[in-house]
């Protein structure tokens, strides 16, 4: 035997994990946090301290002897950003500096600079924002419109509907045909027209030194694909990748990812499929599957959830996506009540509900801002914000502006008001610059010319007449003033205002003109309880103050009234989810698309939101109006309440007490 083979065997020991990482997390968060190298998946369940993972993760490679600038940082806000870099700092005592971090759009403008003369851009480049980039499609739009004499200008889309066409369409990797067809078939008759805007467009930003949002992304990963010495220059530096919300990522954010880790590997990836929720911008929740059909990859579960109350942690529990990862929650906080499924008899009475209980637990010490409706469409909210005003509640809307000031409720709003009050000037400017070839200064001579008519609807439509022309174009105002002029009626009166023209029109105008129907369907739906249309008036007038108390500086003291899309990542004490009907959530449309699994996942995004209380709302009639347009909505199948188990939580029969 030799000397080496009678050699004693000294192991060296792991460097402690410094107390500061051990102290402040769990077991599964430590394992996450030390282990996590090379391709590694962190699944994150809800209120288990994602944040807390990157954040100790940072601190813990440079803990570890890596340097800041070694690191990339990338989430999809800068808030979210800032709070990860600050919690680092002081948890690792670094000051971090030459680490990059930011979101997607952040760091492809970083690399675009640094390497503009290799993609044929100058680096003294402008970004355009939405709104500049929407300007220069509209520059665009109309140019060619006045090249080919307005031909077609009734039924190409708007700048803002033109803008989210291009934009899916190089967010998912599709054709412009493609694009077109998920935002609306009927744009197909122009495709020509839009295409070549698009055209016109890039030369645009080309001429003007500039991109747009988009433009980042894809040139970005243009650079690196077509310049392997600048891919791995970045690559060799960047030895640790960390991505926060994972499963929002798009095609383009994936692929961009995976080649800035080519060197290295260490591509970390934190999220959860099952709040998967932002398809309709091209979020991918299928990049965490194809992540993990890679060889080698890791995987790690945090699972224990600090937000919510056991209770509301078991039924989050059996109602996990039925196509997400597998994962059960562990709840650690005391027992609480158990969540509710309130059944009430239609939308007059869930608002009623809603609003007592949001009065009882505020009169139970509970601040206002501790409380959250959530629904699945802003237009489901209308009847509760109604009830909200006549009892003095103050609310904040997340999901958009408040009913009655939306612009194409106050486009109805405003012929309901004309046909009561002739007189109303102020109205009938707003309706008559609905339509094709009146600006402002026509739109005032028209008014001013309606005035000698004294209120006459009979005189009122011959003048209309006579300003309806080639140019001036007004038939659709007139096939709906003429049928209605003595209407009584309010739900009539805006049927004829939508099928006429308003449903074709909110089409060629807005990007989200689904959601503004839909608006204007439940409108519809208020409105069929009123005999009259000065009644409805005088009830949206209550909706439509703005009080001077909303006003006040402390604007954070009042209830949240949200979609479950603008409430994902936050957290109440008390959540209401309303309207979880089949047809309402999960939405008709999603239903009629068969979309089902995305359904799911916003469902479970709503119900991972409440920490003490859940309220689940529920109608027996149902919606009050089965047409949706000329289409019957279904209320059968995927009914969410349906699958929770009886004895995960507690049934509620809301009624009057008469």
């Amino acid at each position: 035997m030799n000397m080496k083979e009678k050699a004693r065997k000294y192991k060296l020991k792991p460097n402690p994990v410094p107390e500061f990482i051990s102290g402040a997390l769990d077991p599964e968060q430590l394992d996450a946090v030390l282990n996590s190298s090379g391709r590694t998946l962190i699944i994150a369940g809800p209120g288990s301290g994602k944040t807390r993972v990157i954040t100790y993760k940072i601190a813990h490679l440079v803990a570890s002897g890596i340097k800041p600038e070694n690191i990339l940082l990338v989430t999809f806000t800068r808030a979210a950003s800032r709070e990860m870099i600050e919690r680092a700092r002081r948890a690792s005592g670094s000051d971090l500096k030459g680490m990059l971090a930011g979101t997607f759009h952040h760091i492809s403008n970083y690399f675009l600079r640094k390497y503009s003369n290799r993609i044929d851009i100058n680096s003294n480049f402008t970004i355009l924002d939405r709104e500049d980039a929407k300007d220069l499609i509209k520059h665009c739009r109309s140019q060619l419109l006045e090249e080919t004499g307005k031909k077609n200008s009734s039924i190409l889309p708007s700048a803002g509907v033109l803008q989210s066409i291009y934009s899916y369409a190089v967010n998912c990797g599709l054709s412009l045909r493609e694009s077109i067809v998920h935002q609306n078939r009927k744009f197909l008759g122009v495709e020509e027209y839009i295409e070549e805007i698009w055209k016109r467009y890039t030369i645009l930003k080309s001429e003007n030194n500039s991109l747009d949002y988009d433009d980042l992304l894809i040139k970005a990963l243009q650079l690196f694909e077509s310049n392997p010495e600048a891919l791995e220059i970045e690559s060799m530096r960047f030895r640790w990748i960390l991505v926060d919300e994972f499963q929002d990522t798009n095609i383009l954010q994936y692929k961009l990812i995976e080649l800035l880790s080519g060197v290295h590997g260490n591509l970390v990836v934190v999220g959860d499929d099952a709040q998967s929720i932002y398809s309709f911008r091209g979020a991918r929740f299928e990049n965490v599957f194809d992540f993990l059909k890679a060889p080698d990859t890791k995987t790690f579960k945090i699972q224990t959830n600090y937000r919510s109350t056991p209770e509301i942690v078991r039924l989050i529990n059996n109602i996990i996506p039925s196509s997400a990862i597998e994962k059960s929650l562990k709840a650690v906080r005391n027992p609480g009540p158990m969540p509710v499924i309130a059944e009430t008899w239609d939308n007059m009475e869930e608002a009623n509900f809603v609003a007592q209980k949001i009065e009882e637990h505020i009169n139970d010490g509970i601040l206002p801002e501790k409380i959250a409706v959530l629904y699945r469409s802003h237009y489901h909210s209308l009847e509760l914000q109604m009830e909200l005003d006549r009892r003095k509640i103050d609310y904040i809307l997340f999901s958009g502006p408040r009913f009655v000031e939306t612009a194409h409720v106050k486009d109805i709003i405003a012929f309901l008001k004309v046909l009561v009050n002739p007189y109303d000037q102020l109205s009938w400017g707003r309706i008559l610059r609905l339509f094709p070839g009146v600006g402002s200064m026509t739109s005032v001579k028209i008014i001013n010319a309606l005035q000698a008519c004294e209120g006459d609807r009979d005189k009122i439509i011959e003048l209309l007449k006579e300003f309806n022309g080639s140019r001036i174009r007004l038939e659709n105002l007139l096939a709906i003033l003429e049928p209605v002029k003595d209407e009584k009626q309010p739900v009539n009166v805006i049927q004829k205002i939508f099928d006429t023209f308003y449903s074709d029109y909110l089409d060629e105008k807005y990007p989200d003109a689904r959601d503004r129907k839909l608006d204007i369907e439940r409108l519809m739906e208020i409105s069929e309880r009123y005999s009259s249309i000065t009644e409805l008036l005088e009830d949206l007038a209550v909706s439509e103050k703005v009080d001077i108390e909303r006003e006040r500086t402390r604007k954070e003291a009042r209830v949240v009234l949200s979609t479950v899309h603008q409430a994902k990542g936050l957290e109440w004490d008390v959540v209401f989810i309303i309207a979880v009907n089949p047809g309402d959530f999960p939405s008709y449309f999603s239903l009629n698309e068969g979309n089902i699994d995305e359904e799911e996942r916003i469902f479970y995004v709503a119900v991972t939101r409440a920490r003490d209380y859940l309220y689940i709302i529920k109608q027996k009639g149902g919606r009050s109006r089965p047409m949706m347009g000329n289409r019957y909505v279904f209320r059968a199948g995927h009914d969410f309440i349906a699958k929770i188990p009886e004895d995960t939580v507690e049934f509620w029969d809301v009624g009057w007490d008469l």
